[in-house]
C-alpha cells in the first residue's frame, strides 16, 4: 500500500497514462493516415484503369449523338471490363448503371446498322424498281458533275448517307464547295439483265429521292432511332458527369 501511494504521489501514474494516451492517439492517426493514403492510391488506380477509357469513350458517343450521326456508338471499352476483374472495380450501383447504358447504347446502335445497311438499301430498290418499271441489282447510284473555276469535278453521294442527312445528293455533292456552276445529275442503274442503265431525267430522279424520303420517315427503325439519340444523349451526358466525379474524388482524400 506504501508503494502504491508513493506511486501515486510521485506523478509516474500521470506520466504513464500520458505515456499511452498519447500512443494511442499516435496510433490511431497513423492508422487513420494509412488508410486514407490507401484508399487515395486505390481510388486513383480505378480512375486510371476503368474510368479514364470510359471518359474517352462517353466523349465520343456524345460528339456522334449531338451532330446526329445516326450510326454505330461506341461503348466497347465497358465491354471489355465487364469481362475481367476491373468490372468489380466500379461501386455496384454505378456498375449497374453502366451495364444499363452498354446495352442501351447498343440496342441503338443496331438499329442503326439495320437502317443503314439493310432497310435503305431495300428501299432504295423498290422505288428504283417502281418507277423505271424494272428489277435491279443494287441501290442505284448517284453521279454529281459540277464546275469549280475551269476545272470540272465528279463525285457519288451515297443515297443512303443522303437520306439519313435529308440533304439532297447534288447539295450533298457541293456541302463544302463554293461558286460553282454547271451542276448536273445522273442515275446510274444496274438491272438485274442487261447493261447498265444511265439517266439524267430529273422528273425520275427527284421521284426516287422523294419516295425514299417519305418511306423513311415513316419506317419504325427510323422513328426509334430519331427519338432514341435525343433521350440517348442526355442519359450520356449525365453518365459523363459521374465519370468526372469518380476520378476527381481520389484526389479530394
Amino acid at each position: 500500500m506504501a508503494f502504491l501511494g508513493w506511486f501515486y504521489e510521485s506523478g509516474l501514474l500521470s506520466t504513464l497514462v500520458g505515456i499511452f494516451v498519447g500512443a494511442g492517439i499516435a496510433y490511431f492517426v497513423q492508422t487513420r493516415t494509412q488508410k486514407r493514403a490507401w484508399k487515395r492510391e486505390y481510388g486513383v488506380k480505378i480512375a486510371e484503369q476503368v474510368y479514364g477509357t470510359l471518359f474517352r469513350e462517353t466523349k465520343s458517343l456524345i460528339r456522334s449523338l449531338e451532330k446526329k450521326y445516326y450510326f454505330w456508338v461506341n461503348f466497347g471499352g465497358w465491354k471489355q471490363i465487364q469481362e475481367g476483374h476491373r468490372y468489380f472495380m466500379v461501386d455496384g450501383k454505378f456498375r449497374e448503371k453502366l451495364d444499363q447504358f452498354s446495352d442501351r447504347a447498343e440496342k441503338y446502335s443496331l438499329a442503326t446498322r439495320r437502317l443503314r445497311d439493310e432497310i435503305l438499301p431495300r428501299v432504295a430498290i423498290e422505288e428504283t424498281e417502281r418507277i423505271f418499271e424494272m428489277k435491279v441489282d443494287e441501290k442505284p447510284r448517284f453521279n454529281v458533275n459540277y464546275m469549280k473555276g475551269q476545272k470540272r469535278f465528279s463525285t457519288s453521294p451515297d443515297l443512303v448517307q443522303c437520306l439519313i442527312s435529308e440533304t439532297r445528293p447534288v447539295d450533298h455533292a457541293i456541302r463544302n464547295e463554293s461558286e460553282v456552276s454547271g451542276l448536273e445529275c445522273a442515275l446510274e442503274i444496274k438491272p438485274i439483265d442487261g447493261q447498265p442503265l444511265h439517266s439524267s431525267d430529273s422528273t425520275k430522279i427527284d421521284g426516287i429521292w422523294k419516295s425514299c424520303l417519305a418511306r423513311m420517315k415513316e419506317d419504325r427503325t427510323y422513328g426509334f432511332i430519331i427519338e432514341e439519340n435525343q433521350e440517348l444523349l442526355e442519359e450520356a451526358r449525365q453518365v459523363k458527369k459521374e465519370i468526372i466525379k469518380r476520378i476527381e474524388e481520389p484526389w479530394k482524400i
